[in-house]
């Protein structure tokens, strides 16, 4: 286990002289659409990684080299290239979002445009850094226009992300938006209703929150709530020191 780090107890949200800060909160975010909540059937998790050859891999570099080669959905076919996710291989903390935007899809990471900044922002006001995390997504080509992914699309990626979960083992999965909570949770969970609950899933606490874009679009209803998430997340991580 690795160091704890230290917890920045000053929320950056109430800084009035944080650099960037009004730069991120000011509405409206037209990066992407709303993600609303996924067709039904996308929540549908495979009970296992099936024949597809990945179970058989317990390195995640190895693992990125296979997913780079993906030809499962027509997803690859309009991406510039497979955004597999980044960050710590022993984490105990992971992020799941949904899929890629445009400027993920250009740079290769995940989370690096404006909501990446968001959620960069409540990591660091919590004490944690990206580099000691992990964050992925449902499914890793960016869909087209950033549309939500199909439930084809989820079945065809979902392999991917499960076996990174396998080979990371992360104590904690905070899932980001609805497509994510409902894949990785339960297809009925509703994210303005459930988010700030923890689940518990074969050895793994899920925390549901909002995605950040979501937040950048409706600063007023969802900042101070996701602060609270994060808050709770802080909380749960020091549990596993005690």
């Amino acid at each position: 286990m690795k160091t704890k780090p230290q917890i920045i107890q000053r929320s950056l949200f109430e800084a009035e002289d944080v650099p960037g800060q009004a730069k991120l909160f000011d509405p409206p975010l037209s990066e992407r659409p709303d993600p609303g909540k996924p067709k039904e059937g996308s929540g549908d998790q495979p009970s296992g990684l099936g024949p597809l050859g990945l179970d058989g891999i317990d390195d995640l570099e190895l693992l990125r080299q296979t997913v780079l080669e993906c030809r499962r959905c027509c997803l690859r076919q309009g991406a510039r290239g497979v955004v597999f996710g980044e960050g710590n291989p022993n984490a105990e903390i992971m992020f799941v979002g949904e899929g890629p935007g445009q400027t993920e899809d250009e740079l290769g990471r995940p989370f690096v445009g404006r909501a990446g900044q968001l959620l960069d922002l409540m990591l660091k006001s919590h004490g944690f850094s990206r580099e000691e995390t992990f964050i992925a997504n449902i499914v890793k080509c960016r869909p087209p226009g950033n549309r939500l992914p199909t439930p084809q699309e989820v079945e065809a990626c979902l392999p991917n992300l499960m076996a990174q979960i396998r080979i990371i083992r992360p104590k904690i999965i905070v899932t980001l938006g609805a497509l994510a909570s409902q894949t990785l949770i339960d297809p009925g969970l509703r994210v303005t209703r459930d988010r700030g609950k923890w689940f518990e899933k074969e050895g793994i606490s899920y925390l549901v929150t909002f995605h950040p874009a979501a937040v950048l679009r409706d600063e007023r209803n969802k900042k101070r709530l996701i602060w609270e998430d994060f808050r709770s997340l802080k909380q749960k991580y020091e549990q596993l020191y005690r």
